[in-house]
């Protein structure tokens, strides 16, 4: 028998094994009352569950088969009609269960191979840790890189314990579900593919047949069960989800920074819904087996606020972020997502946000056990945008660095994401450090089409470089040792949104460092409906490019009108203007809409929809670009956009040649986006420019002279109908980026600090009673409040920065479904 921990040293120790009377997980008392009147209710998950036992009996042929190397149906059969027995007391469901629960014991691929799970049985690896022989049976969850444990280990675990004293289960059943869970576990622990990465959706695959069978097992299975929940809440959570995923490496934004803080999904949310209600039904069953976990109480909070924030404005779809195997421009709203709220042990405020996001969207019905169990949770719905005073419009998800934001909460508001992260997955993350979208009401019109298994920069609308350190295929990409950072991401009162993406890492190749000195995005997002790009970065020589690609939803139509690019999506229009070029030419082109599925592949440009690509490389060594983006009305006239070192701005004896950036003047606001000129972003003691005095203006200054607090001393005089600005550090106003106003020169120039607004953040509470089987959060949510949130305390950053480039690639393609 395998012994295997994640446990970190110095944890707190395990509450005692679990040894209670079965049904352990989920369904005693009054949980199993609210599934049963849920089973009876048409168009209900549980009744979904029980018709699918139903179909076993009604069509047998279709559970003859496995269903593929890592196919569900017999354990899904087996888990189905377990349910179905216990919501219904019909004894023929509970022949159906334990017919599917044998087959995925002992069967292989075909119903009665006798190739599973049996005496004799073994892998292809004769040996196990250089000590024969191996652990017995456990090729039944060894397929396709194991991904069948997700399937094989929470729902044989879950038919044990539910089936574990219906007509018919005998202790030789027991006796060998037994071994084949701690089989099966045992292998995953010790070298399952994924099993020490959090955030990788293998991995919740895992933590679910994990705990599942700890719990289920627990203390019918002697020193085994005790050794499994140890392991559990020592390792898998304390270790694992809480001191990697929740806790991990600092951000520069001062918090904690592992992946799956604020909710989101480092490997994109092709992958996230279902590993996001696995976690979370996880988490749900160690606090209710007397294990509290405050820090995954919070974390199943924000999944909900996240998912609101990352939701387009007309509620149809949904940021993706990472891999996305579909022509659609964004993912379909999710029923698991908000089912991992649900089922979790969230608060009872983020539950009921979760129910009406339900019925907002009316999401396609998932028909997963979890799905069946969330809905016994019963909360009333309650709109998240609809709180007094109203919720913020902006939220960082930290681990993933991504940074949405909107002008409004109603269907027709601006939306856009900005990310800068460093490679927080190993798998199906791209390398797209600066990536964003960007859309007006329910038309997308910057989107990211990259394909599918070709995380190449180019095919998003982050930037390039030629970096001599990355070479052959790889160039001129980012890379997946990417050590990019969001550095800045600042939001005030006026809806006006900055950040600061450091992607000089980015070119990092294996254990060879970046050898591109300076990169960074500055972006800025206006409430009028532009987007300002600043683009730099310190290449070789001028032989050695900076590469940018702005990908539009413009069907064909994205074409120039003077120097300005122009296209329709919808009822809206979308117009990019090139500020400054630093030498470049820009051109529209139309990617091939294909999927090669190519790796590596750092020149690809392919799309995995329709879309007109405006690119420019712009020659080195200081290679600067800037440009704005507008979202438009179909009849509405471009923004009026210059840059600050044009004579329109900048009229002899020039004032501004300590600065570059746009001048941007839409919807009767004047707005300037500013930074240093110098090499690098450098500055001096004083930042100083001047700009016209007509009219009043708000300003975002990057790069501005600060001290240690990050504060600046803003001051301005009116001279010659001009204002003019001088900026040093001191005890100011805040910054990273700067952001204030400016009255006319008339006004005398005064100079006002803009409002920081904090970003959203989940709600306080959550959590689940031990043993509790009801509470005002719906059936096996008890009243436990964590008020305030969790402190969570940096550890070393996760194994995937010490992966050799041949695993990586290898694991880079690798598709699975969700």
């Amino acid at each position: 028998m395998l012994v295997c921990s994640l446990a970190a040293a110095g944890a707190a120790a395990a509450p005692p094994t679990p040894s209670g009377p079965h049904p352990r997980l989920f369904l005693g008392g009054a949980s199993l009352a609210a599934a049963k009147a849920n089973a009876a209710r048409a168009g209900s998950a549980s009744k979904a569950i029980v018709d699918r036992c139903q179909q076993t009996i009604d069509n047998p042929g279709s559970f003859v088969d496995r269903g593929g190397a890592d196919g569900d149906t017999w354990p899904a059969a087996a888990v189905a009609c377990a349910f179905a027995y216990l919501v219904t007391g019909n004894a023929a469901y509970a022949a159906q269960g334990i017919k599917y629960w044998n087959a995925s014991l002992n069967d292989d691929q075909t119903l009665g191979d006798g190739a599973g799970c049996v005496a004799g049985v073994n892998t292809s690896w004769q040996t196990w840790n250089g000590n024969p022989p191996a652990p017995p049976v456990i090729v039944t969850v060894t397929h396709d890189t194991g991904y069948p444990m997700r399937w094989y280990g929470p729902y044989i675990a879950l038919t044990y314990d539910w089936l574990h004293d219906a007509p018919g289960v005998d202790d030789a059943l027991r006796a060998h579900a037994r071994t084949c869970l701690i089989a099966w576990v045992d292998y995953y622990t010790q070298r399952g593919y994924h099993n020490d990465e959090a955030g990788a959706n293998y991995n919740a695959g895992f933590v679910a047949g994990k705990t599942m069978a700890a719990v289920a097992l627990g203390g019918d299975a002697g020193a085994d069960g005790d050794r499994l929940w140890t392991e559990t809440v020592d390792g898998v959570f304390g270790s694992l989800l809480v001191g990697q995923g929740l806790a991990g490496r600092t951000s520069p934004l001062g918090m904690p920074a592992g992946v799956l803080v604020g909710g989101d999904w480092g490997e994109g949310w092709q992958y996230g819904p279902l590993s996001v209600l696995e976690y979370a039904a996880a988490a749900r069953v160690v606090e209710e087996s007397g294990a509290p976990q405050p820090e995954m109480d919070e974390w199943t909070n924000a999944i909900i606020v996240r998912y609101i924030h990352g939701t387009v404005p007309a509620l149809d779809g949904q940021y993706v972020g990472g891999d996305f195997d579909s022509g659609e421009v964004y993912q379909s709203p999710s029923m698991n997502v908000l089912d991992a709220v649900l089922i979790g042990p969230s608060s009872d405020a983020a539950a009921a946000w979760a129910a009406k996001m339900k019925e907002l969207q009316s999401p396609n019905r998932s028909t997963f056990i979890w799905n069946a169990l969330a809905e016994i949770r019963a909360v009333t719905p309650a709109d998240y945008r609809a709180q007094s005073p109203a919720p913020p419009l902006w939220y960082i998800a930290r681990g993933t660095r991504n940074v949405y934001a909107r002008t409004g909460w109603d269907a027709g508001a601006y939306w856009a994401v900005f990310s800068s992260p460093p490679q927080v997955s190993s798998d199906h993350h791209h390398f797209a450090a600066g990536n964003f979208v960007f859309s007006r009401g329910a038309d997308h019109l910057v989107v990211d089409p990259s394909n599918y298994g070709e995380p190449g920069t180019l095919e998003t609308n982050a930037a390039g470089a030629d970096s001599p350190g990355v070479t052959g295929a790889y160039a001129p990409s980012q890379t997946g040792w990417s050590e990019a950072e969001l550095l800045w991401a600042r939001g005030t009162n006026a809806a006006v949104y900055a950040a600061r993406g450091d992607f000089a890492k980015a070119f990092k190749f294996s254990s060879t460092p970046s050898d591109i000195p300076y990169a960074h995005r500055e972006w800025a997002f206006l409430p009028e409906g532009e987007i300002v790009t600043i683009d730099r970065v310190h290449t070789r020589d001028s032989s050695h490019f900076m590469y940018l690609n702005f990908h539009t939803n413009t069907g064909g139509t994205l074409a120039f009108s003077g120097p300005t690019a122009i296209g329709a999506v919808g009822g809206s229009k979308v117009a990019i203007h090139p500020v400054v070029l630093g030498g470049g030419t820009p051109s529209i082109f139309h990617p091939q809409v294909t999927n090669t599925y190519s790796y590596p592949c750092g020149a690809c440009t392919n799309a995995r929809f329709a879309v007109d690509d405006y690119t420019v490389k712009v020659p080195g060594p200081g290679a600067v670009a800037i440009h704005v983006i507008d979202g438009l009305g179909a009849a509405e006239d471009p923004a009026l956009v210059g840059s600050l070192n044009d004579d329109n701005f900048d009229p002899p004896p020039k004032q501004n040649a300590g600065v570059i950036g746009a001048a941007v003047y839409r919807g009767s606001k004047q707005t300037f986006v500013v930074a240093s000129s110098g090499a690098d972003g450098q500055v001096g003691a004083t930042m100083t420019y001047g700009i016209p005095g007509g009219s009043a203006s708000r300003h975002i200054v990057f790069d501005a002279p600060e001290d240690a607090s990050g504060k600046s001393v803003v001051s301005a005089s009116a001279m010659a109908g001009r204002c003019v600005i001088q900026i040093v550090a001191g005890a100011g106003f805040a910054g990273r980026p700067l952001m204030f106003s400016v009255v006319t020169a008339g006004g005398g120039c005064a100079v006002s600090e803009d409002t920081n607004v904090p970003p959203g953040g989940p709600p306080p509470g959550g959590g689940v009673v031990p043993g509790a089987d009801a509470g005002p959060g719906g059936p096996g949510v008890g009243p436990k409040e964590v008020v305030g949130g969790c402190s969570l305390a940096p550890a070393s950053p996760p194994p995937i920065a010490a992966l050799v480039a041949i695993a990586w690639l290898v694991a880079r393609r690798r598709r699975r479904r969700t």
